[in-house]
């Protein structure tokens, strides 16, 4: 598996609104994905833009340090590829309208995307 492109970074928030206000009004980011409240298509996420590298905030499980999504041209290949070298696979593959996605978790515990856009895209 390679890596194309970090995809986006993404950190759990508790109030969505005081997020949003930093993110957007203090930090200046453009919102590029509008929220989803909790238990609806969008589930509590959201995103925003920073030089071409995406932010997202969630109020999904909690993420214990954050996560990145790593950019890959196949998701599956990409998976299989990694279980056969005995990474654990924290989240099997799924697909989403513009994307699909799995998780992967380092030594240390730490949760790493696996990421492939829809439209070919990354970073």
């Amino acid at each position: 598996m390679k890596a194309k492109a970090v995809d986006f970074i993404a950190y759990t928030v508790k109030d969505m609104d005081k997020a949003e206000a930093f993110y957007r009004d203090v930090l200046g980011l453009t919102v590029t994905t509008e929220r989803g409240e909790p238990g609806t298509r969008g589930n509590g996420w959201m995103e925003f833009e920073c030089g071409g590298t995406s932010i997202g905030l969630t109020q999904m499980d909690p993420l214990p340090n954050g996560a990145m999504a790593l950019a890959v041209d196949d998701l599956n290949a990409a998976v299989e590829e990694l279980r056969g070298k005995g990474v654990e696979i924290g989240m099997e593959p799924l697909e989403t309208p513009v994307c699909f996605m799995a998780a992967i978790t380092d030594p240390e515990g730490n949760q790493i995307m696996l990421h492939q856009r829809k439209d070919g895209t990354q970073g």
